[in-house]
């Protein structure tokens, strides 16, 4: 399936919910519209129960739960109406590319036939395994620290480290451990994670910063985002920063929330 099939399925599946959602509230909702009369000292609302009427029932102020339900009303009315028609698209552009997915061609050859040809487009899987087939460099930066075995088997210097490492290891996410990148004045530098998002074709590095109530950590590492910003790794862009101290320790199932939500996992 190509990262573009996978996006509109989701979003399509949203969609439903919030369209179920509202049809459900429209089923209490009170009767008429809610019409406001903006005044120089304050503003008014009136229930407009019949078509015709330009003036409506005046509802005191005090019945806020009125006027915020004939409002919700409103909105959900032009909500359901693009919503649908939004709905409609996306089921055609979805059984389009079921029917039309270039991506997949490649994938469907014998694999005697895919030994002979370039594909022109990967599908995600296929462009995760080229990534993970390249070569690196993984640091060499005091490996007698390493004391942590992965769910994957790598030796990693933390137990918090250890929590993340098997936590894209169990999302699928493909990883590296210490991958090494080179600085503009030749020195190397080791993220503690670089993952591939396959859907985006995107390398994105991880630092977890552990020690944040030591002051020569803090300063060291603030050193190494900049040097890490001169090319090309930033937060924003694709720098992931995770932070925590002694008082303030690491909460990996929030974490794990967010990277699902980045990689674009369910």
């Amino acid at each position: 399936m190509n990262s573009l099939l996978r996006e509109l399925l989701a979003k399509k599946a949203r969609l439903e919910m919030a369209i179920l959602s509202a049809k459900q509230f429209m089923e209490t909702a009170p009767d008429g519209r809610l019409r406001i009369n903006n005044r120089i000292d304050s503003t008014r609302y009136y229930q407009v129960l019949k078509k015709r009427d330009t003036s409506g029932v005046y509802i005191s102020s005090k019945n806020s739960t009125l006027i915020s339900q004939l409002a919700q009303k409103d909105y959900v009315e032009r909500f359901l109406k693009e919503a649908q028609h939004e709905l409609k698209c996306l089921q055609t552009c979805i059984s389009a590319l079921e029917r039309h997915d270039s991506e997949a061609v490649f994938s469907k050859l014998s694999q005697q036939r895919q030994e002979l040809v370039t594909p022109l487009m990967r599908d995600d899987e296929k462009c995760t395994q080229s990534w993970l087939a390249l070569p690196f460099q993984a640091s060499a930066y005091e490996p007698n620290e390493k004391i942590f075995r992965t769910k994957r088997g790598e030796m990693v210097r933390s137990k918090s480290e250890l929590m993340i490492a098997d936590m894209y290891y169990e999302l699928g996410i493909p990883y590296r451990y210490e991958c090494e990148v080179t600085l503009p004045n030749g020195e190397k530098k080791s993220p503690d994670f670089t993952l591939f998002h396959a859907p985006r074709r995107m390398v994105i590095y991880h630092e977890h910063l552990g020690r944040m109530d030591e002051e020569d950590y803090v300063n060291r590492n603030l050193k190494k985002l900049k040097e890490y910003g001169e090319i090309g790794i930033y937060s924003g862009k694709n720098l992931i920063l995770t932070l925590e101290s002694k008082k303030r320790p690491f909460n990996l199932y929030q974490f794990r929330e967010q990277i699902k939500e980045i990689f674009w996992l369910k």
